[in-house]
């Protein structure tokens, strides 16, 4: 397959990818592992690798339970080993991220400085064509410009014109900050698609009104998009207290999150970066927490246990169409969709990792059964 014969948006995001974020060169030598849900997206990866005439090997994938899957990883790299240049490791699956654990050992083994690993999830023609319009220095020049006011901060009024208005309290000492922007650095996983920063807050309230799109850690093919059907919830110290939504398979989906042991709690507060993402999407995707706008993630938590001492395996992000940010007592507030860049250096000790586990992959079946357990390892945070 030609990646010409697929349109001039998708191609721009292929050279996106393998130039801005990757970054390949002559010597580079290339895997790319595939769930069977992302094959489409495969192929149009593995064709611009090798239009390029770059070294490349494919391996496929089962999502989350794959016995095989390390050996099969292990003999392209020792292939791979044999020759000079960098090992890069793409992995390309739609509703999962699996088997942290065989690609982290490889990492490790080969070295930091010379094995790269690029994990996509939300794999399709809309992570081409949208998520990767700007580069990881954009992205990073945005997050650290948000991150250099909101780490800051003690106190924030988010509004929308939809109806949202949270009051919420931070506490950086307490818990971390999380900013997801491509940026590769030498022994960790580069997270795609890239764009948002994010934390655990110490108090929220008040009402919001998501009218951009949801993205859960369950499979699910319901449209995602809210802008028909906003989804209205009041929160009272840091959780869900009432639902209103008018959709009824968002309505089922909601409630069943809402059912879980800690479904109700707010786990995180997110800022969407990615203003190259030009639309919502209707499938269930990072893609869309990822555009700019404010999310609320009820369930899972973004934090280390030691910080949020409760367990939730169901993670459920309620998104925004925009939104503007009020400082302290700044009398301007920060419009997400458009603020200043400051020219500041990105800050070290921001986590850049918002996946660290298997994750997403539930089914209803398990929602409406908490006690069934789920395929995905239970702690590891999602943003």
């Amino acid at each position: 397959m030609s990646v010409l014969q697929t349109g001039p948006e998708l191609q721009a995001g292929v050279d996106s990818l393998l130039d801005r974020y990757v970054g390949v060169s002559p010597d580079d030598h290339c895997i790319v592992a595939f769930s069977p849900d992302s094959r489409e997206a495969a192929a149009w990866l593995v064709a611009g690798l090798r239009q390029r005439n770059l070294r490349t090997q494919v391996v496929g994938m089962r999502p989350l339970v794959d016995y095989e899957f390390a050996q099969r990883l292990n003999t392209a790299v020792a292939e791979a080993d044999s020759h000079s240049g960098r090992i890069v490791v793409l992995t390309l699956e739609r509703d999962t991220m699996s088997h942290f654990g065989p690609l982290a050992d490889v990492l490790q083994r080969i070295g930091g400085d010379r094995c790269m690993v690029v994990r996509i999830i939300s794999a399709s023609r809309e992570f081409f064509e949208q998520a990767l319009n700007l580069g990881p220095d954009e992205l990073s020049a945005r997050n650290a410009a948000l991150l250099t006011r909101l780490t800051l901060a003690r106190n924030l009024r988010i509004r929308t014109r939809g109806g949202t208005d949270l009051r919420i309290t931070l506490d950086a000492d307490r818990f971390d900050w999380i900013s997801n922007r491509g940026v590769w650095r030498p022994g960790g996983f580069t997270i795609l698609p890239a764009g948002e920063i994010a934390t655990y807050p110490a108090r929220i309230d008040g009402r919001l009104v998501a009218d951009g799109a949801l993205n859960c850690n369950v499979i699910t093919r319901i449209d995602t998009r809210l802008a028909a059907h906003p989804l209205t919830v009041d929160i009272t110290d840091g959780r869900a207290t009432h639902v209103e939504c008018a959709g009824a398979d968002v309505r089922e989906l909601v409630e069943l999150c809402f059912k879980q042991p800690n479904g109700t709690r707010v786990g995180e507060l997110g800022f969407g970066t990615n203003r190259g993402i030009g639309r919502f999407i209707p499938a269930n995707s990072h893609i869309n927490e990822r555009r700019v706008g404010v999310h609320i993630g009820f369930g899972q938590h973004n934090q280390d246990r030691s910080a949020v001492d409760y367990e939730e395996k169901v993670h459920l992000d309620l998104i925004t169409d925009g939104a503007e940010v009020f400082v302290d007592d700044e009398p301007s507030p920060i419009d997400l969709a458009d603020f200043p860049l400051t020219g500041d250096e990105h800050p070290a000790l921001v986590r850049d990792e918002d996946i660290t586990g298997d994750c997403c992959g539930f089914g209803y079946g398990q929602l409406a059964d908490p006690a069934a357990g789920a395929p995905g390892a239970p702690g590891a945070p999602i943003g």
